[in-house]
């Protein structure tokens, strides 16, 4: 059998790292990331990490002890976007790529030693520079025999100099002093087990009786064995799955009471939405829009599509209706967002009167898309977001 070979690469501190590509400003500070209400910490840059902030710490708390660290809301659209483009790069080396997380993705490398006549440690080299160069943050990479070692590797790498390859013939050794409790797969009780029986570091899997394994943790234990052996159980999982619903938010650059603004801001939204959606064929069967207060409450409102449809064109009409309902000139705003539900894969469609003009809208929604891929994102969209943002995204193409 072909021994194969698996890169992982895992950006690092990835939400913070897009924060300082998008604001160079922030560099070499303590940046946090905020979850979606800003409610606690969920990325923190390598400075934040050395103030001692940690992962999950409310905001609240936070703030109060490290006053210095940079605490900003979350702008999943911005790390969509930057993750899309790690993708590009990895689509050069391999087509067979798994998608595991915004910030991580497996592809198989088998064979590219000889094509680019290098060893795996300098192809992993040659990756991480290319992202750093072409998009400007940094990745670890890890490459190993089976997705499980590549997860151990790229461990090791983001404690080194950001690359590590775990060969076959050195499995055990690298596994010595691994923590059972660190290995990808291995959740809590799963820890408990293995230290009820004595079994603390990964290479003691390895000694484990086939049958022992079989008896108390079922086919998993024994796919367990084989990853951890360098036998590439699991695989690449090349089909992505579709999704279900597509939500684009971020706060405001500051508090407003602007409508004009406020509206701007779901258009720019409303447009992402959908050229995610068309990139993944999928089709809406409702849009909802989300406006949240300074106080963080939040309104939601949702409207059913008369034709399911992937085009701003068509669908701004809903989420202007639906905001008009929603606003309150009294209230301070400090986020929106627009949410498209129900989306199911494209299917070829007998076309009424209303329909031809569906399409047609669809057709211009396309060329947008093709018209952004030439000049790049945000070169052109339904409503405008305001110069402020036009220099931010600006900023963020010149990276």
């Amino acid at each position: 059998m072909k021994q194969r070979f698996i890169a992982l690469v895992d950006a690092d501190n990835f939400f913070a790292s897009c924060e300082q590509l998008f604001n160079p400003s922030l560099e070499g500070k303590p940046v946090c990331v905020l979850s979606n209400n800003d409610g606690c910490v969920i990325a923190r840059s390598k400075e934040a990490k050395k103030l001692g902030i940690k992962m999950g710490m409310p905001y609240f708390m936070a703030k109060k002890e490290y006053p210095s660290a940079v605490y900003l809301s979350s702008n999943f659209t911005l790390y969509h976007d930057i993750s899309n483009r790690l993708r590009d790069i990895f689509r050069r080396y391999s087509e067979n790529i798994d998608i595991y997380s915004v910030d991580e993705a497996f592809f198989d490398v088998t064979g590219l030693d000889k094509v680019y006549n290098c060893d795996f440690e300098t192809l992993a080299k040659r990756i991480r520079d290319e992202v750093k160069r072409e998009v400007g943050v940094w990745v670890s990479v890890g490459i190993s025999n089976s997705k499980t070692l590549s997860k151990v590797a790229v461990h090791k790498a983001k404690s080194l100099s950001g690359v590590y390859v775990i060969k076959k013939e050195n499995i055990e050794e690298e596994l010595k002093y691994f923590p059972v409790s660190e290995v990808w797969g291995i959740g809590k009780q799963t820890t408990k087990f293995f230290r009820a029986f004595g079994i603390f570091y990964a290479s003691e899997i390895l000694k484990l009786d086939e049958g022992f394994l079989r008896k108390n943790l079922g086919i998993k234990g024994l796919e367990l064995k084989q990853e951890l052996s360098g036998e590439n159980f699991i695989g690449i999982q090349k089909e992505e799955k579709k999704p279900k619903s597509i939500q684009r938010t971020c706060a405001f650059p500051e508090f407003t009471q602007d409508k004009d603004y406020i509206q701007k801001w779901l258009f720019y939204h409303l447009h992402n939405s959908c050229r995610c959606a068309r990139r993944d064929n999928l089709k809406a069967g409702s849009i909802g829009v989300m406006l949240r207060t300074k106080d963080f409450r939040v309104f939601y409102l949702e409207a059913i599509l008369e034709k399911k449809s992937n085009s701003e064109l068509e669908l701004v009409k809903y989420a202007v209706k639906l905001f008009e309902r929603m606003f309150d000139g009294s209230i301070i705003f400090r986020a929106s967002g627009i949410v498209l539900n129900g989306l199911e894969e494209i299917k070829t469609e007998q076309l009424s009167l209303t329909g031809e003009q569906n399409k047609k809208k669809e057709e211009i929604s396309y060329v947008l898309d093709k018209i952004e891929e030439k000049f790049g994102k945000g070169s052109i969209m339904v409503g405008q977001i305001g110069k402020k943002r036009k220099r931010s995204e600006n900023k963020l193409k010149n990276g």
